[in-house]
């Protein structure tokens, strides 16, 4: 049975494509940028931060980090949705005493986590702003397990992405991943996914297996 279980956030806790998207537009706005839709963002939503505006856009300005913590960070909140099922898987795995993680390619996981009302539930979270390199390198997966002081055989890692996929291998435990993201099956397995789900509602019997 898994005894720790470390989840990505952008499309594994929450559906933040809207969100992302509507702050994205409100920049181009200000800047004379391209307008983007939703497939524009989920296309670069695995990036590092300090790569994700140049992956959209092209080149990065840093105006527009300034821009984004004043203007638009403090209202994604607002437009975020938790996952159908997240939180109550997350209170199942609390009560009956695993340890739960986060890793993101947010810069700040603790406020991701905040913002959305489920830090309550998490014993650690790592975000790209802590280590070296974000996804698709290790790095944040192998800080999250040792300060969960976590066994890597009896860890998953939950994400919707081919380079949450790849980091999970790559720090040898067992990664999941979520179509719900809309990752194929086959990216998904051939970037190193153990298992693959539809959704985080589909995880429950999996988590209490170990095959």
């Amino acid at each position: 049975m898994f005894q720790t279980i470390i989840f990505d956030f952008d499309l594994t806790l929450v559906n933040s494509l809207y969100a992302i998207t509507k702050g994205l537009n409100k920049m181009a706005v200000r800047f004379g940028l391209p307008l983007v839709n939703e497939s524009d963002t989920r296309r670069v939503m695995s990036s590092e931060a300090k790569d994700f505006w140049r992956n959209l856009w092209g080149y990065h300005d840093e105006a527009w980090n300034d821009y984004f913590l004043a203007e638009v960070a403090g209202q994604e909140k607002f437009h975020l949705e938790t996952a159908p099922g997240a939180e109550e898987l997350l209170r199942r795995l609390k009560s009956e005493g695993k340890s739960i993680g986060l890793a993101t390619n947010r810069e700040d996981a603790w406020d991701a986590l905040t913002s959305i009302g489920l830090a309550r539930y998490f014993d650690a979270a790592v975000g790209s702003g802590e280590v070296e390199q974000g996804k698709p390198a290790p790095d944040m997966l192998l800080l999250i397990m040792n300060k969960l002081k976590a066994d890597p055989a009896l860890s998953l890692y939950i994400g919707d992405a081919a380079v949450d996929m790849e980091a999970a291998q790559r720090a040898g435990i067992r990664g999941v991943g979520l179509l719900a993201g809309g990752t194929s099956r086959d990216e998904l397995i051939s970037a190193g996914a153990w298992q693959v789900r539809l959704a985080i509602q589909d995880l429950g019997k999996l988590i209490h297996s170990l095959t």
